[in-house]
């Protein structure tokens, strides 16, 4: 089956969804703002390096163990699906739609399923415990989980915001490459 593939984050949602859902569900659930100092710890800690992306996720995505999480990620897809750029809405639907994301699945899951995507590889997290299941779904990774998640899909366009982190996700192009800046897609020579 022929595809395009798509990161998320700055690419298909303007902006960088995981904190845009952390601020949401923030003001939701005013208790969370208890768990701040924990997060501060955690990302210093992260940005040191000392501290695994899993773990930092976990920390931030914590919570929500306490939440109807379902509930929650469609409340925030109400509010925030107009930060869907409007060249994904628009995009060539005879093709299959992947996204390959680092963002967890339970977060993505709902507006990608609304806006038709096919395939989505991205971080597994288990929101009823709090706990990452396997790797963050980030740079190399994501090559490890499209080869195991879409081994029967040959891409043909890739999008992403990132040419560094995911430049082993553009080599999978067998037509074309994009680089989407604000919203606006640029092809790449």
């Amino acid at each position: 089956m022929i595809a395009d593939l798509y990161d998320f984050d700055k690419t298909i949602f303007n902006g960088e969804s995981g904190t845009y859902f952390y601020l949401f569900e923030l003001r939701r659930h005013p208790r969370f703002l208890l768990n701040i100092p924990w997060h501060i710890v955690t990302l210093i800690g992260f940005l040191l390096g000392i501290i695994p992306t899993e773990k930092f996720k976990e920390a931030f995505y914590g919570p929500l163990k306490t939440v109807d999480v379902e509930e929650e990620t469609k409340l925030f897809w109400e509010k925030y699906a107009y930060k869907i750029n409007p060249y994904f809405i628009n995009r060539d639907k005879s093709v299959k739609t992947i996204v390959c994301s680092a963002s967890p699945v339970f977060q993505i899951k709902p507006i990608c399923d609304k806006l038709g995507v096919d395939l989505i590889v991205a971080t597994e997290f288990d929101p009823k415990t709090g706990k990452a299941i396997g790797l963050n779904c980030k740079d190399g990774e994501k090559i490890v989980r499209m080869k195991k998640d879409a081994a029967e899909y040959t891409i043909r366009d890739v999008y992403t915001d990132n040419l560094k982190s995911d430049g082993p996700l553009l080599t999978l192009a067998t037509r074309n490459k994009f680089h989407v800046v604000k919203g606006k897609v640029n092809k790449i020579y």
